[in-house]
C-alpha cells in the first residue's frame, strides 16, 4: 500500500513538472512575444477544435430550426445541428430584455455541469428525468435556494434578470451531454452525461471539441448579424471553461467572465487531489478541459493545449484592444479550482499574462488587459459576489494597467476582506456552513483557514 501511494505521488509529481514546463514555454515575462505570435497561436488553437486548418471559423448564422414555447414567452430556442459520424444538435435559449425588441448587447451565458430534474415514472426512458423541458425544474439550488424565483428549466443557474436589469439580451448555453442537449449516447436504461464517451470519436478522427465550443460561435454570428453591437460572456464550471476557450479564440466577445473554469496547468491534478493540497475541491480533469499529453493513458489530453494552454488562453481574451477578461474564482469552492493558499500563484500567472500583454509591439496601450479575482463564497454556483464582481468590471472603464483593476469590489485576491463587499451569503448551504480542506491527520479534511495573502506556494508557477 506505502509502495502504491508513493508512486501516486511520484506520478503527480511528474505530471506537475510537466505542467510547469509547459506554462513556462506558453508564459514567461522574461521574454516577450509578438502579436503575430499569439495570433498564430489563435489560429493553431482554432485548427485544434475544428480540423479545417489554421483560423477556419464556421460562418454559419442562421439557426437550423427555432423553437417557441407556449408557457414561456418571450423565450426561443436556437437549434444548431453539428452532426457529422453521429446526431448531435445543440439549443441555445434566448430571452431578450424587451421581447420583440433588440438591446444594443448581448450577453452570452454558459451552463455547466448541470442537468434537470423532471417529474417522470419509473417505467419512463431515464432521459425523461433530466432533460430539461417545460415542467422541470434547475437542479442547481439547494436548501434555503429550493423555490427562490428565478431558477428555471431554461436558467438554471439564475442569471437571465439580473443581465436583463444591466440592459443586456441574453443568450444561454449549455454542454452537450448536459441540460437540454441531453441524448446523444443514452439508452432507455443509461444516462450518457460523460464527456470521456466523445474520445471514441476522436480516435476515429473526429474534432469533438467542436461540439464545445461552435455553439458559442454560431450565436455570435447570429447576434452580429442580428445587429448587436457588443458581445460579453460568462459561465460557471463547465461553463466558465467554455468562456475562457470562447473568448481566446473570437476576438468579437468583448468581455468574459469565466467564473470558477479553470487555472492553469500546472496547479492542476488530472485525478484529482494534490499531495497535500490544502484547498477545497478536486480538480479532476473532464475529456474537454484535460491537459496532460496527448499520449498519456488511459485518458489522453487535448492537443488544444499543446497549442495553447490556459494562461495562453487567458492572454488571447484580452490581447486585442478594448477586450479583456476577468478570471472569477471562489476562495472555498466545493468542487474545483479553489484559490485558496494559492494566492500568491495566482498573482503570478496574473502578473506574466499582464507583462506579455503590455510588451513589445503592444506598448502604449494597444492591447487589451487581463485579471484574477476571488470571491469568499463556497457553494459552486452564480454567487452574488460574483455578480457584483462583473457588474463593477463592466461599468468602471478602466483602461488596461489601471490600478482600479485591482481594488474590483469583492476581490479578495488583491484585498483583504471585506474588500468594499457585502458579507458573504450562503443560501444554498447549510446554516453554520464551515468550509472543509484537505491537510488533517490521516488524510482528514480540517475546517479552512482564513483567506490570506501570505500562501504556501509549494508549486512554484513561472
Amino acid at each position: 500500500r506505502n509502495i502504491e501511494s508513493l508512486a501516486h505521488w511520484l506520478s503527480a509529481l511528474i505530471n506537475t513538472m510537466f505542467r510547469m514546463m509547459i506554462l513556462a514555454a506558453v508564459v514567461s515575462g522574461a521574454c516577450a512575444n509578438k502579436t503575430a505570435t499569439w495570433l498564430d497561436k489563435r489560429d493553431a488553437l482554432i485548427d485544434t477544435v475544428y480540423g479545417n486548418g489554421n483560423g477556419v471559423l464556421p460562418t454559419k448564422a442562421v439557426p437550423d430550426k427555432v423553437i417557441a414555447w407556449p408557457t414561456e414567452p418571450g423565450l426561443v430556442g436556437l437549434v444548431w445541428n453539428m452532426s457529422t459520424l453521429f446526431e448531435i444538435t445543440s439549443t441555445v435559449f434566448y430571452s431578450p430584455v424587451t421581447p420583440g425588441k433588440k438591446s444594443k448587447s448581448a450577453f452570452m451565458f454558459h451552463h455547466g455541469h448541470s442537468n434537470c430534474v423532471c417529474p417522470a415514472k419509473h417505467t419512463d426512458p431515464v432521459i425523461s428525468g433530466a432533460k430539461c423541458r417545460p415542467g422541470c425544474n434547475s437542479s442547481m439550488p439547494s436548501d434555503s435556494e429550493i423555490g427562490m424565483d428565478g431558477y428555471s428549466w431554461w436558467d438554471l443557474y439564475n442569471v437571465s434578470t439580473y443581465f436583463h436589469s444591466l440592459g443586456h439580451d441574453v443568450f444561454i448555453l449549455s454542454m452537450p451531454l448536459k441540460g437540454i442537449n441531453l441524448g446523444p449516447g443514452t439508452t432507455d436504461k443509461d444516462l450518457n452525461t460523460d464527456h470521456w464517451w466523445f474520445l471514441q470519436w476522436e480516435e476515429k478522427g473526429d474534432s469533438p471539441l467542436r461540439y464545445f465550443l461552435e455553439p458559442t460561435y454560431l450565436t455570435a454570428n447570429y447576434a452580429v448579424a442580428q445587429g448587436y453591437e457588443d458581445i460579453y460572456m460568462a459561465g460557471l464550471s463547465g461553463g466558465g471553461w467554455s468562456t475562457t476557450f470562447a473568448a481566446a479564440i473570437d476576438k468579437r466577445i468583448k468581455a468574459s467572465f469565466p467564473i470558477a473554469g479553470s487555472t492553469p496547468c500546472a496547479m492542476r491534478n488530472p485525478t484529482g487531489l494534490f499531495p497535500g493540497q490544502t484547498w477545497t475541491g478536486s480538480d479532476r480533469e473532464d475529456y474537454e478541459q484535460n491537459c496532460m499529453p496527448t499520449d498519456s493513458t488511459p485518458q489522453p489530453g487535448r492537443s488544444a493545449f499543446a497549442a495553447c494552454n490556459y494562461t495562453c488562453q487567458y492572454l488571447l481574451a484580452g490581447l486585442e484592444p478594448g477586450r479583456f477578461q476577468v478570471q472569477v474564482l471562489h476562495e472555498y469552492d466545493t468542487c474545483c479550482f479553489s484559490p485558496h493558499t494559492r494566492h500568491d500563484q495566482m498573482l503570478r500567472y496574473e502578473a506574466n499574462v499582464r507583462t506579455e500583454l503590455a510588451s513589445d509591439d503592444r506598448v502604449d496601450g494597444q492591447h487589451g488587459w487581463f485579471t484574477s479575482t476571488a470571491d469568499n463564497h463556497s457553494k459552486h454556483e452564480v454567487a452574488a459576489q460574483d455578480k457584483t464582481i462583473i457588474a463593477s468590471a463592466l461599468s468602471a472603464g478602466l483602461s488596461p494597467g489601471a490600478g482600479g483593476w485591482d481594488s474590483i469590489p469583492c476581490d479578495i485576491l488583491h484585498q483583504s476582506l471585506p474588500a468594499n463587499c457585502a458579507p458573504n451569503a450562503e443560501p444554498g448551504l447549510p446554516p453554520g456552513y464551515v468550509p472543509m480542506c484537505p491537510g488533517g491527520p490521516g488524510g482528514k479534511t480540517v475546517p479552512c483557514g482564513p483567506a490570506s495573502h501570505s500562501n504556501m506556494d509549494r508549486y512554484s508557477i513561472v
